[in-house]
Parts: C-alpha cells; structure tokens; sequence
C-alpha cells in the first residue's frame, strides 16, 4: 500500500508540468477589437530569480500604424516593483493578460516617461508574423575577387559590413529616442550583457551594438561555473513559461555576449518573446537559455535587470519586427573559436570561445573577440607588430587561410582583427546552403616595435633583357627613421615574353589589388563555395612584396576567370549579342607574377621599370 501512494507522489511534479504546458499550449487571445480603455488586465514578469511575479495593467487605447500594418495598445502599469523602476530594459516581451486571455507583450515605452506607460505589441500579430514556412533564403551573392582594399572591406554588401567597422563616428544609425527627442513609442532597449570585455574594445565596439537599440552593461549576465551548475539544476525543474526569463548567448567562453528578455508565449515546442525585434536578423539560429534575474536596477535614464546564464532549452529560429521565435528542444549549432596568443614578453595563453552562427553577427563578434584578445594583454595604441596565422575549416571544403603581419602606432590591432573576421563576412554573406564553418583556429603573436617600411626603389642591372633570363633585382625600402635597407631577389624573365616592351612592377599586396579592382572592377561573382574559398585564398598577402610582368593588351574576365592576351578573334566572340554580360574587358596582360619572400619588413608602396625585351 505504501509503494502505491508513493508512486504517485514521485509523478505528480512531472503530471503538473505536463498540465501546465497543456494550458500554455491552449491559452485563448484576447482580441484587439475587443479592447475598451479602462479595462484591467495583469502582467508577468521576473524581478527576482526565475519565478514571474504580477504586476497590474490598465488599457488606455490603441495606437494604431505604429509601424507599418502593426499596431500596439498603450497601457498603464502599476504594482510590484514597476512602481519603482517603471519599464526596465529586460521586461521586453512579458504577457498581458484581459479576463485570463493573452492580449500581448509589453514592448514599447516612452523614453523619461514619468510614468510606467507603454505599448503592448498584440500576440496575434506576433503568432502571424512567425506562421511563414519558407526555408531561409540563398542569400545574396558577392564580388570574389579583391576582398581587401587597403586593410577595409569594398563595398560589395554595405549593410553586412557596418557592423565590421571599427571606427564608431561611422555609425549610420541613432537610437530612436536620439533623433525624435525622447517623445515617441519606442521599442524598449534590449541589454546586451558584456562579460570580459577590455574599455578599449567597448569604447570601439559599444556604438555598433547602440546603433542596433541594444544597451550595454559591462561585465554583468555571466555566472561561475559553480553558480551556472546550481542555476541549472535548481531551474532544470522549471519549463519556460510566460513571463519567465529568456537569454540569447552570442558569444560563450572566455567572454560573454548575451541579450536578454521575457517570454510571451508558449506553444508546445514554439516559443515567442520580445514583442519587438532583438536584431532584425530575420532567419537565424541562435541559443535559447534560461536565466535568472540577480535584481532589477532602477534608473532615471533606464532602469534595467541584471541576469545570470542558465541551462540552454532550445534554438532561437526568428528575429522580425514583432518579437523573436525560436523551437525549445533544438540544439543550436555555433562556431568554436580558439586563439593561441604569444605576448610581446614571451608568454603563451590560449583562448577558447563559442560564437553565434549568423551571417550579421558572427563576423562583428570575430572581429570584437579577436580584437578585444589583443587589447587586453597588448597595447592598444604605440609601435606595434603582429604576426596572424590561422585557419577556417569549412565542412566538405579546403580551409580558409590566414597569414598575414601588421605594424602602425595604432592600428595593428583593428588590422589584424579584421584579418580574420573579412574572411569569415564574405563566407556568411554570400548565401550558399552548403557552408558549414566548423572553426576557427588562430595563433596571434606580438611585438612592440615598428616593423612598417616603405618601398624606395627597384633596379635591374640592365634594361634590355632576353626571355628567361635570370637577373638580379635590386629593392630599396625605407624604415621610419629614414634608415634605407637594400635587398636583392633572383627574377627570372618569363621563358613565354616576345620580342618588346614590358614592364615589371614591385607593390605591396594591398597596393596590387587595389589596381587589379580598378582594372576589373568588382563584378566578378564566385560561381560556387569552392571557388570564394579559392579566392579568398588566393588574397594576396599585405607583409609581402610582389613582382609582375605585364604588357598593355586586350584580354577579358569571363565567369570570375581572368583570360589575359586574348587573339581579336576570340574577344570579338566573347563580345557578341550571345554573351552580353558574359565578360569583363581588361587591358593589362601579366606574363607572370612572383610573391617575394617575406622579410623582417613589412613594406609597402608600387615601383615600376620599363625592359625591353631583346629577340
């Protein structure tokens, strides 16, 4: 007799889960024609650890057009601790029910507003906006060739490439409450947790995410191991139900990046949160973790909550203008990141991170951990060299490659933060389904010293030379201090030059493909995966020196191919009706071309010489 009540006892925790998902899964909508001002309602939301707690609501009216087909309902809100703290950052998406129905999500707030008042986004609308079944689209397509110009990106996709810049006077977009004065509607900010970060990397990074209307808090949202085991096992018992807690890691590891917020509502497996957009990234895959709020900090410029991870539940799928929908049960995939570091006083230490996989996220989050390792055990501004070597394994495909140096009093550390995360922009921009990148590996090495120089001049011993001929190449550079350094290269003279002129140019890799994008121009478009790799590859690299033989004829670049020296006869072909668009006309044909090996230096600048060459 006694087993038999225990039994029971045992199962009736997992028999009320069961009954309150069931309840979630069948909660009724309020309808927004049935709403009248001054109807009473309640919200949920979490002040205090992982437990939603009311908080009153009174109906104003409804606004409607508040974006485009979108409307929102403006509300009063009163009780627990909103008297004190009114909205705060983290309330996003908390339910609101009218007579036990779910009419939507707290979303919106009036910037210094003296009282708790806001906008409700309607969960109606938020359930239609996720009801699409269309897989995520291919993506858009991008220029192969030339992915670097003088250490900054082209502008073959600008909206993708903001986000990578590391100058925060660039920032095209202002918060909303800036540029209206504080007396609009406006999506209540999203805080966007920090941990780990050096000043440095906020000062220069901070802006990007504010552009995004995220806040940011330093150093607050992660856990210790120790608490992260407790937080887990104490809410592993506890299902996400509306009004709990909600928390997006971008970034986990030796940092951490997190936005966080509230759920609306639970259906089954499908759950909705935010009322408003984290980022506008549409499709997306992305962690959803629990959280468990430390406190709630009242503020008079905007009060916020303060959240430790828990354990992760599922995979955030959406990010659209009325909220966020993500699947509980998937387990998202990320990019593991890892980065041997060799200090300027010899130390090694190694870094290990899990980055968001997402193709606006994850190249700003490469380029800000990247960046942020740097700064934290070199310095940021001052003389200094760095040496980046590393790898992309892409599934299925050869890995990415990365081995370059940089040397500036004060942009080495940007500049090799974007050596890596360039690369990784134009993979995740250029859409094609097949890309799994399985990680990133990097070994970064320092110096405080200033290996920079500039090219001075080049010299055969002669001008008149014959095909495959092996002469010696004179260089001169020049180190700041006006120190000139003379090196000399064997050149063999291409075997295939005819009789004539021909012109032999030395630059940089930078320098050079910047003429080769002025030559071709930017249209040249990977045909598939492999082929962007190959190019990306085939980037030449900015500490070396190049040398080139050309002559001035016609030749064209047809499917991201470029066919140099091309007989009339075949352009003529190449240009008619049957193949307009087909090709891109060059003028400049390169005989050959030589990477020189790499020196002490990292120089830079274009010199070129005149030969004839003899019969």
């Amino acid at each position: 007799m006694m087993k038999r009540k225990y039994l029971p006892a045992l199962a009736a925790p997992a028999f009320m889960l069961a009954m309150i998902s069931l309840a979630w899964a069948n909660t009724e909508f309020f309808r927004i024609e049935d709403l009248q001002p001054g109807m009473k309602g309640i919200g949920k939301t979490c002040y205090q650890g992982s437990t939603p707690e009311e908080f009153q609501v009174e109906i104003l009216g409804v606004l409607r057009g508040v974006n485009p087909g979108a409307s929102a309902i403006l509300a009063k809100f009163s009780g627990g601790q909103v008297e004190k703290t009114g909205i705060f950052e983290g309330m996003s998406g908390s339910p609101v029910y009218i007579n036990g129905k779910l009419l939507g999500a707290v979303a919106y707030s009036f910037s210094f507003s003296k009282e708790a008042i806001g906008g409700i986004t309607p969960i109606a609308e938020m359930v239609e906006a996720f009801k699409e079944t269309l897989a995520p689209s291919s993506g858009i397509r991008i220029a192969g060739r030339h992915l670097l110009k003088q250490g900054r990106l082209l502008p073959a996709n600008r909206n993708l490439m903001a986000g990578l810049t590391l100058n925060p006077d660039q920032a095209q977009q202002q918060p909303l409450p800036a540029t209206l004065g504080g007396h609009s509607l406006v999506p209540i900010a999203t805080p966007l947790s920090m941990g780990g970060f050096h000043g440095e990397t906020l000062k220069i990074f901070a802006p990007q995410f504010r552009s995004l209307g995220m806040s940011i808090s330093q150093g607050t949202g992660g856990a210790s191991p120790e608490t992260s085991a407790s937080l887990s096992h104490a809410s592993s018992s506890r299902p996400m139900e509306p009004g709990s807690n909600i928390v997006i890691p971008l970034v986990r590891g030796d940092l951490e990046v997190s936005a966080s917020g509230t759920v609306t509502h639970v259906d089954g497996d499908r759950l909705y949160a935010f009322g408003h957009s984290m980022l506008q990234l549409g499709f997306t895959e992305l962690p959803i973790h629990k959280g468990r709020a430390i406190m709630v900090v009242p503020s008079l410029e905007s009060s916020f909550k303060i959240l430790e991870i828990g354990e992760q539940v599922g995979t955030l799928r959406q990010d659209r203008g009325t909220g966020i929908f993500g699947i509980l049960g998937e387990k998202p995939r990320t990019i593991p990141l890892r980065i041997r570091l060799t200090t300027s006083r010899g130390t090694k230490r190694n870094y290990s991170f899990e980055i968001a996989r997402d193709s606006l996220l994850t190249p700003l989050l490469v380029n800000a951990v990247v960046y942020n390792t740097i700064v934290t055990s070199e310095r940021a501004q001052g003389f200094a060299a760095l040496t980046v070597i590393g790898k992309v394994t892409v599934k299925n495909e050869q890995p990415v490659e990365v081995d370059n140096r940089f040397s500036s009093d004060s942009g080495a550390p940007s500049s090799a933060a974007l050596s890596i995360a360039v690369p990784v922009n134009y993979l995740m921009a250029a859409g094609y389904g097949n890309l799994d990148i399985q990680s990133i590996d990097l070994e970064i090495s320092a110096q405080e010293d200033d290996r920079a120089a500039l090219l001075d001049s080049i010299r055969f011993e002669r001008s008149e030379v014959r095909a495959g001929e092996l002469l010696n190449l004179e260089i001169s550079y020049m180190k700041a201090n006006g120190e000139l350094i003379q090196d000399i290269y064997p050149i063999k003279v291409p075997a295939n030059a005819s009789p004539g002129s021909l012109t032999l140019l030395v630059a940089d890799g930078s320098t050079l493909m910047a003429l080769d994008e002025k030559e071709e121009g930017e249209i040249l478009i990977p045909r598939d995966l492999t082929q962007l790799i190959r190019f990306i590859n085939n980037l030449r690299k900015n500490d070396h020196l190049y040398a080139r033989f050309f002559r001035q004829e016609p030749g064209a670049v047809v499917k991201g191919e470029g066919l140099p020296g091309l007989p009339p006869s075949m352009l003529s072909i190449l240009r008619s009706e049957r193949k307009v668009g087909a090709l891109t006309s060059i003028h400049m044909s390169t005989l050959m071309e030589y990477e020189m090996p790499r020196t002490e230096y990292m120089v830079s600048g274009a010199k070129a010489l005149k030969l004839i060459v003899k019969p």
